[in-house]
């Protein structure tokens, strides 16, 4: 015995079978975009955090401070005394060092945020159950 829902399928024709399988090209097409659009949002969300903008804001303080030029010593003064210039490896390890130790702070600023977070949500939820209360509250008093 053979399946009507086969028979069904063969008796459609190329022309709406090329239909369905363009409709189905512009609904993934459409799910990709709106996709895109929510990571485009989200990683803006997350670059404009007031965290991340001080981290990035501190991290290119550091790397200006370390990279800075030295202003050119005098050579009239004599004193031989000075300490001789640091090299790019020494530079490069200090700045080495920097990330890491910034790099260890940063799960800090994000438990900071999340505690945050969750503070202002359970006093969002702490508001609506006393609104909630005070609504029944009324209604039995009738």
């Amino acid at each position: 015995m053979k399946d009507p829902f086969l028979k069904r399928r063969k008796a459609r024709s190329l022309s709406a079978q090329i239909s369905n399988v363009e409709w189905q090209i512009l609904q993934r097409q459409q799910s990709i975009n709106v996709r895109g659009d929510s990571l485009i949002r989200k990683i803006r969300q997350q670059l404009t955090a007031p965290t991340s903008l001080l981290l990035s804001g501190g991290v290119g303080f550091l790397l200006g401070e370390l990279t800075k030029r030295r202003a050119p010593k005098s050579c009239g003064n004599g004193d031989k005394s000075t300490a001789p210039a640091t090299s790019p490896l020494i530079t490069a390890l200090n700045l080495i060092g920097t990330v890491r130790t910034l790099y260890m702070a940063l799960p800090i600023a994000w438990m900071l945020k999340s505690y945050k977070q969750s503070t202002q949500s359970s006093e969002r939820r702490y508001r609506q159950a006393g609104r909630s209360s005070v609504t029944t509250v009324g209604r039995d008093s009738r």
